[in-house]
């Protein structure tokens, strides 16, 4: 009896032990996979939502660029009159930047920006990385430990605006006069109308500017017509002409 309770505790075991070696060699496999095909440029990518701005697609091969500083590199190529498609923000091992090529095909991106910077704390996404490199090169990754943060910004370019500003859209109990210029174009009517960012836009042609509603209306009711604007700046009312070409 005792034999026989010995040889069905083994058959258990075994059978545990089979379980156990058979859910590690499909995590193996999962993880296998992960390291093989993952591209965190693409499965991290956020996008941002669309303005109604035309964009231009082109076929041309996206051109990727270091970013410096986000918000400042945000504000200039929005007055270079390109539009954010989306992000990629994710922490990983040390990659290239090359690999936000595929994702920004997919989106029809012009160019993208790419940060990084050293991270504290190892990621599960980083440490995939590490494996990958340790698969390829047959040893163990060198600085094991090594994280970054990354963050690319996926651009598209905008077709000629009429007027070539971006505006605050006012929100509910907002009581300021007019509409306050967030970016204004390079080159655009806007800016040869001397606009600058912060300033107030009051009026266009006979057109009240309460909305931005109202910004449109103006610009298709004097389209190739040059009319004069009005908007406050540091409190001062001021006149100028617009030109729309």
């Amino acid at each position: 009896m005792r034999l026989l309770r010995y040889s069905l505790l083994g058959l258990i075991f075994a059978a545990n032990v089979s379980v156990v070696n058979l859910a590690a060699a499909e995590d193996a496999q999962s993880l296998e996979a992960i390291v093989a095909n993952e591209n965190f440029f693409i499965s991290s990518f956020v996008e941002s939502k669309p303005s109604n701005a035309k964009r231009i697609v082109s076929d041309a091969v996206p051109k990727i660029y270091a970013g410096t500083d986000k918000i400042a590199d945000k504000h200039r190529m929005e007055e270079r009159g390109f539009e954010l498609i989306g992000y990629s923000d994710f922490k990983a091992g040390s990659i290239a930047p090359e690999l936000a090529l595929p994702q920004a095909q997919k989106v029809h991106a012009d160019l993208v920006l790419v940060y990084s910077e050293r991270a504290d704390q190892v990621s599960a996404s980083a440490r995939i990385q590490q494996l990958r490199e340790a698969k390829k090169t047959g040893q163990a990754p060198i600085e094991a430990g090594a994280s970054y943060a990354y963050f690319a910004s996926y651009w598209a370019k905008l077709a000629k605006p009429s007027l070539g500003v971006h505006v605050k859209v006012p929100e509910k109990g907002d009581d300021s006069e007019g509409l306050k210029v967030l970016v204004v174009l390079d080159g655009s009517a806007a800016e040869k109308a001397g606009l600058l960012k912060d300033d107030y836009l009051i009026s266009i042609g006979d057109v009240q500017l309460v909305t931005v509603t109202d910004l449109s209306k103006a610009v298709n009711q004097y389209s190739g017509k040059t009319v004069d604007m009005a908007y406050v700046r540091n409190r001062m009312h001021q006149e100028s002409q617009v030109s729309f070409d």
